[in-house]
């Protein structure tokens, strides 16, 4: 090796010392980040990677840990596991501002646990991409977002679709030595094929990005549909051989149970065939509800308002009406206060006496008062002109029916 080559092999190197790699952006943007947004001390003390094929990834996981699962550019998918001191910690320090001293319990994971863990994860992400000075790691390491949390490890390694990840195993120190946990990250390599396709020597064809949700509404889900349970013993179980026939009611097609991997009733249908293939037309009441709240079975009289979604009517208490004794008597009234003793009443003052009224047979005959002056009365006609009604009439009809009703 010449001078000049071993000159430039330790430029080279302490370039490479002095650039910001990705575990050291995860040191640096991980005591930033958590100082900044929670005002707490997390610091990166051992930083592991590796490479594993996608179908790899479930062996690696157990169901105890957080599994979160991230959205990336151009329909990729990463995840990262967080331990539960992890978690705990996190928790802790947003919700009552402090890091217990006490171990950290194992524990089922919950939706909330993903939504108080999240705001870190897409920081961290953030911040370490802005740092890292190779293109080539800033290719794998994107700043990916929060997508969902997934179940267990089993629906965790079927969403990440990549055929090879990048694994980062983070050892981290929580507030000044009470906990160390543990996080890893799978970030898909990109896979050039599996984007670009190559019709011929001067078209290529970019095949549509993948999402999270393409990824998780392709997942296969099994159900199976039950005519009858029959209830035979192990002796006449294990008599039987090929050719010997079970006897399934006919009233059975109408009621199939349609039943989920984990034996949870799905729904209730009536079996059938649809251009030749079987089939189950699900029952619209009982369609995606479980058994305790599926409706109750109803009569002719009232399956047409079945699906009527009225309000619960309130009616009001009445009061307790009163019934005699069973004697035929009255129950006893409740006591009335003393009245006063009408008997010692004060005496009433006299009256005067009225004067007497004129007896009737002297209304007439005595004259009446001065009633002044009265008017004149006009004069009456003569009515001796009139002619006489002797003659006959003429008779009238019957008057038409008056409508009363």
């Amino acid at each position: 090796m010449s001078v000049l080559q071993r000159k430039a092999q330790v430029g080279r190197q302490e370039h490479q010392a002095r650039a910001m790699t990705v575990p050291k952006a995860l040191r640096v943007g991980l005591a930033k980040v958590a100082d900044q947004s929670l005002d707490m001390a997390l610091v990166v003390i051992g930083v592991a990677q590796d490479r594993c094929g996608g179908d790899e990834i479930e062996d690696k996981l157990t169901d105890d840990n957080l599994l979160l699962l991230l959205d990336g550019p151009r329909g990729s998918v990463a995840g990262v596991v967080m331990d539960t001191a992890l978690v705990s910690a996190l928790v802790q320090q947003q919700t009552t501002g402090m890091v217990s001293k006490l171990p950290a319990t194992s524990r089922s994971m919950t939706s909330t646990d993903a939504a108080l863990s999240a705001p870190l994860i897409e920081a961290l992400f953030a911040r370490s991409n802005g740092l890292l000075d190779s293109e080539e790691d800033k290719e794998y390491f994107q700043a990916f977002k929060f997508g969902a949390r997934a179940e267990n490890s089993r629906l965790f390694g079927l969403a990440l679709e990549a055929s090879e990840y990048h694994v980062i195993r983070v050892t981290i120190d929580v507030a000044g030595g009470i906990a160390q946990s543990e996080m890893i990250l799978f970030l898909p390599i990109k896979d050039d094929k599996a984007e670009i396709f190559i019709e011929d020597d001067t078209t290529e064809v970019i095949l549509p990005p993948r999402t999270l949700e393409t990824s998780v509404m392709s997942l296969q889900a099994e159900l199976s549909a039950v005519l009858c349970r029959l209830r035979m013993s192990i002796t006449d179980i294990s008599a039987m051989g090929p050719g010997d026939e079970l006897v399934v009611p006919m009233e059975a097609f109408e009621s199939v149970n349609l039943m989920s991997i984990e034996g949870r009733l799905i729904g209730k249908g009536a079996m059938g065939q649809v251009d030749g293939k079987r089939a189950i037309m699900l029952d619209a009441k009982t369609a995606g509800k479980t058994p305790e709240s599926a409706m109750p079975e109803m009569g002719e009289e009232q399956s047409d308002y079945g699906n009527l979604d009225l309000p619960a009517l309130e009616i009001p208490a009445s009061p307790d009406p009163i019934f005699p004794d069973s004697d035929g008597g009255l129950p006893d009234l409740p006591d009335l206060p003393d009245l006063p003793d009408l008997s010692e009443a004060p005496d009433l003052p006299d009256l005067p006496d009225l004067p007497d009224l004129p007896a009737l047979d002297d209304i007439g005959s005595e004259p009446l008062g001065d009633l002044g002056d009265l008017p004149d009365l006009p004069d009456l006609p003569d009515l001796s002109d009139l002619p006489d009604l002797d003659g006959d009439l003429p008779e009238l009809g019957d008057l038409p029916k008056l409508n009363i009703a």
